[in-house]
């Protein structure tokens, strides 16, 4: 029991973020695609990670916004203030609530998902394939069918999570990466304010979700676009599992930033490029 407790546990602790300071030009490989109109105005759904909330965005959404396009930046089930029973949230909760936003809007959107958000705009676009315009994968998991956070992590050895990084609550149901930890972790390059505001929006999350094997089907997650941006100083989820992912699951297009986890903070004129020039 106690070492599926640590394996469940250590699971939740690789989806975190981090990140600050200025970058190199972006640089991209293109497998092919259909470049998009010149001037269309996209919506594009930013998921956040796990221990974050919609706030790790405040940096990206004001560059795709002067841009013309509308972003919207959920936060999913657990975060602060929110009165679901952290037992009932599940990853099926997450994948509704971006379903819901998706179903809103009059046309296709680009859904963009950091760290495990990458596995939660997977199910979505399983789900909703035909709303999908491009999924995009920042610093993110990349899963397969009977992929979990859970298992991706535990395949990430160049990680610098261990079993001393985070905390358990006494029932299990969530897990918290330690204070003195996330800076270490996360934010190796981070200036000092950014820093301070990614100790500031750290918060247990739930352990369900991360637990949860996935279902892709090629004839529907497999005829979305994907997009993935790699972060090369990755210490969370690290670039040698991201290749891996990707020697999986073949993407149309990569981009690359010289970051750690948090490129909307180390970078946020990077990624914002890169999502605004998404063939």
């Amino acid at each position: 029991m106690q070492q599926i407790v640590k394996t469940v546990a250590l699971i939740a602790v690789f989806a975190l973020l981090s990140g600050c300071m200025p970058l190199q030009p972006v640089m991209r490989q293109n497998q092919g695609g259909v470049e998009a109109a010149a001037g269309a105005k996209r919506t594009y759904i930013l998921v956040h990670g796990a221990f974050q909330d919609h706030t790790a965005w405040s940096e990206v959404t004001p560059r795709l916004e002067a841009a013309g396009h509308t972003v919207i930046t959920p936060d999913l089930p657990g975060r602060r203030g929110d009165p679901t029973a952290i037992g009932d949230i599940t990853l099926d909760s997450y994948r509704d609530i971006v379903i819901d936003l998706v179903n809103g809007q009059s046309g296709k959107v680009v859904l963009v998902g950091h760290s495990f958000g990458g596995i939660t705009i997977s199910v979505v676009a399983e789900a909703i394939p035909d709303k999908i315009e491009a999924l995009v994968y920042v610093a993110a998991y990349l899963p397969v069918t009977g992929d979990s956070l859970a298992t991706l992590a535990a395949e990430d050895h160049d990680s610098k999570f261990n079993e001393n990084n985070f905390l358990l609550a006494p029932d299990y149901s969530t897990a918290s990466v330690l204070e003195d930890d996330v800076v270490l972790i996360f934010c190796a390059d981070c200036t000092a304010a950014f820093q301070q505001r990614t100790l500031a929006s750290i918060q247990p999350e739930p352990l369900g979700p991360m637990n949860t094997p996935v279902t892709l089907t090629a004839d529907n997650f497999g005829t979305v676009r994907k997009i993935y941006v790699e972060t090369l100083r990755d210490n969370a989820v690290s670039h040698a599992l991201q290749t891996w992912m990707l020697e999986r699951t073949p993407v149309d297009e990569t981009v690359t930033l010289d970051t750690g986890h948090a490129p909307f903070f180390v970078d946020p004129q990077g990624l914002a490029t890169a999502l605004l020039e998404l063939p």
